[in-house]
């Protein structure tokens, strides 16, 4: 790790953190960690190079992304996915000589106390301290995950091993009372200056380099954004499009103006919208020409993003058009998951606004993805695809395709599938765009 980089320096405040507030304290056994929810990236790098022999701690991370649905089946989950990870590690874990016999772990009820068990031999093979991190993709319910914690605490966390689970500063979910597991909990919290380090990130390098110089637009685009200062934002939206024409690098030039049209669908009525993103991708088709490989990928946002300017002014025969384009684009360039998405984002909307197309469009998404493994499947937004083409196939009494679709789900994810899928979707977080604009609605 780079220590002169200023994200790297976060990093390291958190690691002196850690070593003074919980390394060797065996009785600590649940680190609740506070933060911001901006920092979250900056937390899960530290997750990540804690994992790996470049961490400074003593102890040894092993981060789990896996969703809690409920109580009931979140310890299942994690030894699925934790045995799943192990496996695909094996050449690395020959090269290391760990030895630990996973095999116990595979078979039998897969309850809170296998977990314990399984954590226990594992840190016992590791012969040092283990962190479970906790980072979920999603949380169906905060107070049943908050109760596994406490059952897990009851039960006793073997010795040698911690779990760990992000908390955000003011809205936090998961305090667990000191006096209800004495000396076993601990909340750290550490105040790091995110936007003073991304600055002076955005400020490294030759200032003439028009890369070092998009950073800093977009960075003060950034402020003026949160300061809601449309007229300074323009005027850095000006200077990271003349920095990056000057370049020469198509790539730079459309990349500039994604960014600037993106910040500005925060003011959706704002007339430079629309002359951005037509500008920009003819700029990122011209790259594709000449094959800057930058191109490509941005003239698939690009179509994203026209569509979601349409939708967001209330043009919908406009938007399901141009997300069609998006999806049938990517497809071609064997972009497979953006072109799920859009798929998805065009039926949708079709299903709401213009109900004669939608079971056309969820058709072609539904064959667009029919060639995916398991393991795509279940990491995509086709599961959704494949929920509602299931219901479309049972209502026309297509008996095959409900039987393909019955068989393929309900071994990804159970015979509940169905309601396991609507009850994901419910609770998912909306899609955004890359640039993660939010009130779009308003």
């Amino acid at each position: 790790m780079n220590e002169h980089n200023p994200i790297a320096q976060l990093v390291l405040k958190i690691q002196q953190a850690w070593i003074e507030k919980v390394s060797n304290k065996p009785a600590l056994k649940f680190v609740r960690v506070l933060i911001k929810p901006e920092e979250s990236r900056v937390y899960e790098g530290f997750c990540k190079l804690e994992s790996t022999a470049h961490g400074r701690l003593p102890e040894v991370f092993v981060t789990q992304l896996t969703a809690f649905e409920d109580p009931d089946t979140f310890s299942t989950a994690l030894i699925k996915d934790w045995l799943a990870e192990y496996d695909k590690s094996d050449a690395i874990i020959a090269q290391a000589d760990f030895k630990w016999d996973a095999q116990p772990f595979r078979t039998g009820i897969l309850t809170d106390e296998l977990l314990l068990e399984m954590l226990g031999s594992f840190q016992h093979a590791l012969s040092r301290d283990l962190v479970l991190a906790l980072i979920p993709r999603q949380v169906s319910h905060t107070q049943h995950l908050k109760n596994w914690i406490s059952n897990l605490l009851k039960q006793g966390i073997p010795a040698g091993v911690k779990i760990m689970l992000i908390d955000h500063v003011g809205n936090e979910q998961f305090t667990i009372a000191d006096k209800q597991f004495p000396g076993m909990i601990c909340n750290l919290y550490v105040p790091i200056d995110l936007p003073e380090a991304i600055q002076k990130l955005a400020g490294r390098g030759d200032p003439n380099n028009p890369e070092i110089m998009l950073r800093k637009c977009v960075f003060e685009m950034g402020a003026a954004l949160k300061d809601k200062d449309v007229k300074r934002l323009h005027k850095w939206g000006q200077q990271a499009l003349d920095c990056t024409q000057r370049s020469g690098n198509k790539g730079l030039f459309a990349t500039a103006h994604i960014m600037y049209a993106g910040l500005l669908f925060h003011f959706k009525r704002e007339p430079q919208i629309p002359q951005l993103l037509e500008r920009g991708l003819r700029i990122a088709k011209q790259g594709m020409l000449q094959k800057d490989p930058a191109c490509l990928p941005l003239v698939v946002q690009f179509y994203g993003y026209q569509a979601a300017y349409a939708q967001i002014r209330r043009r919908f025969s406009e938007a399901i058009p141009l997300y069609i384009q998006q999806a049938e684009f990517a497809e071609q360039q064997n972009l497979q998951t953006a072109a799920l998405n859009a798929w998805y984002q065009a039926a949708e909307l079709c299903r709401r606004k213009d109900a004669g197309r939608y079971y056309d469009v969820l058709e072609k998404g539904y064959k667009a993805g029919i060639h995916l493994s398991d393991d795509e499947i279940s990491a995509s937004i086709y599961i959704y695809i494949l929920r509602d083409y299931y219901n479309y196939a049972f209502s026309n009494k297509q008996t095959n395709v409900v039987n393909e679709i019955d068989a393929k789900m309900g071994r990804l994810f159970g015979a509940e599938w169905k309601a396991d899928v609507d009850n994901t979707r419910k609770n998912r977080a909306p899609m955004l765009l890359p640039l993660e604009i939010s009130n779009l609605n308003n």
